[in-house]
């Protein structure tokens, strides 16, 4: 059954502010990650690491990218403690402002030539800072409208804040695409700073619309029923382990694919010679794709189910890394660009699917802290580690990034068969707590009488 009318009317007033907020935090998210990756590229080696080796530094400004990934499940915990306990709107408001300022003062930072040491030490704390924020940015935007959506478009509605995903991405690229035309000394000396520094128009923006966004009425739910737990990311983890641990499985394709493709492939088309441009401009035309994939498999999702949308892009995913780097070998731009395209178009539809039915097979008690946990621990494990991973195997590879696709393809088929574990949950109303047996078919609502502190459900 549908959303009561009460529901309904709610969310038709809040959605006019509830979308552009949800969508501008994750813009915000996806560009402080593309702005940092795509300076760890092309600058951060000279810039930070310049007593190393080309490659040396290289491999230590990714290190870098990494590490902000380390303190994503953290900021999971954190800020889904904060959104299942004391709700939804308080935590993204957290969020947003960690991550805002701690890009901003990246834009700030003197460079190893004026400090020494110091330069690569405070970009490693500020990044751990913007690793906090990010860990739960995109999973709170997602629960958020996923509880104010009408079931029955759930898919479609929830998969919009994963258009700040290609946003944020495509503005990075766009950004970074006009700074790296100056010439390189201004490039090296302020230019780098400005993609950094412009995060503070958009924060602020957000924040204005986010603060405007009321509570879900899940969550108010929870907080009159008395429903919330003590530690939600533990109770999850002792009630549902089969769940959490394949939910996990089923985001590596995320995880590990598409930080290859924003990140990695733009130092590996700098090796083979396509100018910086080039590259930057196929990134922004793998946004553009990516950015009429993503509601589509959402409205996908709706009409056929969680699953096989998941399925179905999954299995795209495990078929593209080959072609991608064989097309980017060509340094042909039309080429790269229809690499970039189909890397981007599959890779970032996977939002698409994954957004409501995430959202849904967590019970609402610890959704905010199910849902980014488990796709923050393959975020620490995959994501940040990613583009260290591109160079090892392409250098174990001699140059050839085919060992770099398999490792691309496994991964993919990995999540595809976690998908394959996992339930339905198409229909299903968010005001149920959900019960610990993922295979079970009961449910229960959140305003029957439950003890999730203690494990139990009854």
């Amino acid at each position: 059954m549908d959303v009561n009318p009460t529901r309904d009317q709610v969310w038709e007033e809040s959605r006019k502010r509830l979308i552009p907020g949800t969508v501008i935090g994750s813009l915000i998210e996806w560009y402080d990650i593309a702005v940092y990756g795509q300076a760890a590229a092309l600058v951060f080696g000279t810039l930070f690491f310049p007593q190393f080796s080309s490659t040396a530094g290289q491999v230590a400004a990714f290190a870098t990218f990494g590490v902000g990934y380390f303190a994503r499940p953290l900021g999971a915990v954190l800020f889904g403690h904060i959104g299942d306990k004391y709700g939804r709107r308080i935590a993204l408001v957290g969020t947003l402002l960690l991550m805002g300022a701690a890009s901003v003062l990246i834009g700030f930072l003197p460079t190893y030539t004026s400090v020494g040491l110091l330069a690569p030490v405070l970009l490693v704390i500020l990044r751990l800072l913007q690793g906090l924020g990010v860990g739960a940015e995109y999973v709170g935007a997602v629960t958020m409208v996923a509880e104010f959506a009408p079931t029955r478009r759930r898919g479609y509605y929830a998969s919009m804040p994963a258009a700040g995903v290609f946003l944020g991405i495509g503005l990075a690229a766009a950004v970074s695409a006009a700074v790296a035309t100056l010439p390189k000394d201004q490039l090296m000396s302020w230019g780098w700073r400005v993609p950094f520094l412009l995060s503070v128009i958009v924060v602020g923006v957000g924040l204005v619309i986010r603060l405007r966004v009321p509570e879900t009425p899940v969550f108010e739910d929870l907080r009159k029923a008395r429903a919330r737990t003590k530690v939600p990311a533990l109770t999850m983890i002792r009630v549902m382990p089969k769940r959490f641990v394949l939910v996990m499985v089923s985001n590596c394709v995320i995880a590990l694919n598409i930080y290859v493709v924003q990140t990695y492939s733009l130092s590996y088309l700098s090796d083979k010679g396509v100018a910086k441009s080039t590259a930057l401009v196929a990134l922004l035309f793998g946004c553009a794709v990516g950015a009429v994939a993503i509601p589509l498999v959402g409205t996908f999702a709706d009409r056929s189910g969680r699953r096989p949308a998941y399925l179905l892009v999954t299995a795209i995913c495990a078929v593209v890394p080959f072609p991608f780097f064989w097309l980017l070998d060509t340094r042909n731009t039309a080429l790269i660009l229809i690499a970039f395209g189909l890397a981007f178009g599959s890779c970032l539809a996977v939002f698409g699917s994954q957004a409501a039915y995430y959202a849904e097979l967590f019970p609402s008690a610890y959704r905010f802290s199910g849902f980014a946990l488990s796709r923050e621990i393959t975020g620490a494990v995959l994501s940040g580690p990613a583009p260290v991973i591109a160079v090892a195997l392409v250098a174990l590879g001699g140059g050839n990034a085919y060992l770099l696709a398999l490792a691309m393809m496994v991964v993919a088929v990995a999540s595809f068969l976690a998908v394959l574990a996992l339930p339905e949950t198409r229909g299903i109303e968010l005001t149920e707590v959900g019960d610990a047996d993922p295979g079970s078919s009961a449910r229960v609502d959140s305003r029957d009488t439950i003890a999730l502190s203690d494990g139990v459900i009854s």
